[in-house]
């Protein structure tokens, strides 16, 4: 028969897990924003309210995989967006991260930081690594974890209750309602 209104907590979790799969694998499909990707996994844990915003974010995200799939560009608050832009600015999103990586990793947990995802501390360019590595394995939920909590430490991003879930509604991944002190939120905000 047709599938029940009601739901149980148990049965929306594990609808919720399958769906939080689901957007991460799209996410590194459609190339999102690394910032995007670490906000909203961090703000959605599975909380029944999160339904709303898992499904947007699955219904955008199934549009773009589309449209790029095809080869089409996509016009988002009256931006053009194409897979190789989306390409440059992913890259650009990356060398902002190596930038703050000194600003906000303070020095003694560098050494540990590298080591921990797999980096020779004698390699050089181990910033540039690391900028490289983070949100790479969509299959693998330890490394997204990983990724979430590095990224959100270099650019400052604290889930204080502060960030509200609204801003993810939009047709586009640039946040409408987002005062942070980060410049980096809206610098790489312009990405598909």
């Amino acid at each position: 028969g047709a599938p029940s209104i009601m739901q149980s907590p148990l049965n929306w979790h594990e609808e919720f897990e399958i769906q939080r799969v689901r957007i991460i694998e799209l996410w590194h499909e459609c190339l999102v924003p690394l910032v995007h990707r670490t906000y909203f996994f961090l703000l959605f844990k599975g909380d029944p309210s999160d339904k709303l915003y898992i499904e947007v974010e699955l219904r955008r995200l199934s549009f773009i995989q589309e449209r790029f799939s095809q080869g089409q560009r996509i016009v988002l608050d009256g931006q053009v967006f194409t897979r190789a832009l989306s390409i440059r600015a992913l890259n650009q999103e990356r060398d902002m991260l190596v930038k703050q990586m000194y600003k906000m990793i303070p020095f003694e947990e560098r050494e540990p930081l590298f080591q921990k995802w797999g980096i020779d501390v004698n390699s050089k360019q181990r910033r540039i690594q690391l900028s490289r590595r983070v949100w790479t394995d969509p299959k693998d939920m330890q490394h997204i974890r990983d990724s979430a909590e590095l990224v959100a430490k270099l650019v400052g991003f604290v889930d204080d209750g502060q960030v509200p879930k609204e801003m993810f509604v939009g047709p586009s991944f640039t946040p409408k309602t987002l005062n942070r002190r980060s410049y980096t939120w809206r610098s790489s905000a312009h990405v598909v």
